[in-house]
C-alpha cells in the first residue's frame, strides 16, 4: 500500500491528524469530484432530460451493485438509504411485533440500536433485554451471556458489528448461530466495519445489515445502504409507502403495496450525485483492498494501544487482541475529562479526535491513511494532556 500516495489525495491529511474516520471519514478528491461532476451534468444538461436521467438511474444500480460486492450479497437484497440509522428503523418497525417478543441487545450500543429498540417497547409490548458487557468482554463471555438471554420468546438480536463506543468486535458469526439455534433473527449495525473489516452477510449469518457511506468507506453524508436477506423481504412491511413501493390494483385509481421486491420501501428519487461518490468511494476502497485495510489498521491501533498501554495515568478500554478489535481505539486518561481531553488534543496539536459518552472516554479513529508518525503525534498529545 503506497500511503504517501494515498494521503494526496485526501486533502486534510495535509492539514491536520485526522484520526475521526469512526465519526466521519474525509473523502478522497475523486468523490467530492465524482459527485460535483455530477451535479455539474444535471444543471448543464437538466437532471430529467433523456439520457441524463437513465444515467442517473444507472449509477443508483451501481451503487447497489458495489454495495453488493462489498457485502457479498445480491443487488436484489440492496436498499439504498441515507444512512445506517435509517436502514436500522425500516427493518425494526416493520417487523410483525407482538406483546412480550424479546430483544437482545447490550449496554456498549450506540442509540441507534437502543432507542429503536426501546420505541418496540412502548409501541408494541416488546421487552428490551440489555446485556451488561465490559468494553474488552471476550468472546466466549459474550456468547454465554447471548445463550443465556435467549428464550423461545427472542424474535430479535440486534448488535453493531463493532462497538462504537470501544472498538470491541462482537464475534457475531457464533452470535447468528445461537440465534438461528433459537428461530430468532439478527441484525447488526455495521457503521464501522464497512471499509476497515472484510464483510460476508452470508457467511456472518446475518439477517439485515445496515452501513453508512461516509465513515471508513470514505463517501458523503446522505448515502448509505441496507442489507436484507432475500427470503425475510416479504416479512418486512414498509413503514412509509408510496407508489415506488406499490403494484396496480385492476383500475387506473387503484394500487396495492408490493411484498416481494426491496424496492417498496423506496418513497422516491434520491441524489444521483451522492450515489456517484458512493460509487467511486466503493471504487476507491476496493481498489486498496479491505483486507490490506483491516491489516494496515490493526498495525497503527496495535502501536497506539502499546505506546497507551505504558502511560501510567492512562486505561486502554479496547481488547488488546486485534481479533476482538479494529482501527478504534477508546482510552480513559485519569484525571482528564474526554470531552475537555479531546478539545485539548484540538487546540494544542490539531489532532481531530472524539470523546465518547459510555464509558466516559476519548476515541481515536485510525484507517489506512493515517501513518506512525501520527500515531507518535497522538501520544506525545495524550501524554501532554492536563
Amino acid at each position: 500500500m503506497d500511503v504517501a500516495r494515498l494521503r494526496q489525495q485526501i486533502p486534510v491529511c495535509q492539514r491536520y491528524t485526522y484520526v475521526n474516520t469512526g465519526w466521519s471519514g474525509p473523502s478522497p478528491l475523486s468523490v467530492t469530484r465524482a459527485i460535483r461532476d455530477r451535479l455539474d451534468h444535471e444543471m448543464d444538461e437538466g437532471p430529467t432530460t433523456p439520457g441524463v436521467y437513465e444515467s442517473g438511474r444507472d449509477i443508483q444500480e451501481r451503487a447497489r451493485a458495489g454495495v453488493a460486492q462489498l457485502l457479498n450479497a445480491s443487488p436484489e437484497e440492496i436498499l439504498l438509504t441515507e444512512n445506517t440509522t435509517q436502514g436500522l428503523n425500516i427493518v425494526i418497525n416493520g417487523l410483525p411485533w407482538e406483546p412480550g417478543d424479546e430483544i437482545i441487545t447490550c449496554n456498549l450500543e450506540h442509540s441507534s440500536v437502543l432507542v429503536p429498540a426501546y420505541y418496540q417497547q412502548r409501541r408494541h409490548g416488546a421487552v428490551v433485554k440489555v446485556l451488561d458487557l465490559d468494553a474488552d468482554e471476550p468472546a466466549d463471555s459474550i456468547l454465554a451471556k447471548v445463550d443465556a438471554a435467549l428464550s423461545e420468546r427472542t424474535r430479535l438480536v440486534f448488535f453493531s458489528h463493532v462497538q462504537y463506543s470501544c472498538g470491541l468486535r462482537m464475534p457475531v458469526k457464533e452470535i447468528g448461530r445461537l440465534a438461528r439455534s433459537r428461530g430468532a433473527l439478527m441484525m447488526l449495525d455495521g457503521a464501522q466495519t464497512a471499509g476497515q473489516v472484510p464483510l460476508d452477510v452470508a457467511d456472518i449469518g446475518a439477517d439485515f445489515y445496515s452501513i453508512p457511506g461516509q465513515k471508513w468507506l470514505l463517501g458523503s453524508e446522505g448515502a448509505g445502504a441496507l442489507y436484507m436477506r432475500g427470503e425475510l423481504v416479504s416479512q418486512v412491511e414498509p413503514i412509509h409507502v408510496a407508489g415506488h413501493g406499490a403494484v396496480p390494483g385492476g383500475d387506473p385509481h387503484r394500487f396495492e403495496a408490493s411484498t416481494g421486491s426491496i424496492g417498496k420501501f423506496t418513497l422516491s428519487s434520491s441524489s444521483a450525485a451522492l450515489r456517484a461518490g458512493m460509487v467511486e468511494s466503493l471504487r476507491f476502497i476496493q481498489d486498496i483492498g479491505v483486507e490490506e485495510i483491516e491489516g494496515r489498521n490493526l498495525g497503527l491501533a496495535a502501536a497506539l494501544k502499546s505506546a497507551l498501554c505504558d502511560m501510567p495515568r492512562v486505561r486502554v478500554l479496547t481488547p488488546l487482541d486485534g481479533a476482538a478489535s479494529t482501527g478504534l481505539v477508546s482510552f480513559v486518561v485519569d484525571g482528564v475529562n474526554a470531552k475537555d481531553g479531546v478539545s485539548q488534543m484540538w487546540e494544542k496539536h490539531r489532532i481531530v479526535a472524539r470523546s465518547v459518552a459510555y464509558p466516559d472516554s476519548m476515541r481515536v479513529s485510525l484507517h489506512f491513511f493515517n501513518t506512525e508518525d501520527e500515531v507518535a503525534q497522538v501520544v506525545e498529545a495524550v501524554s501532554n494532556l492536563a
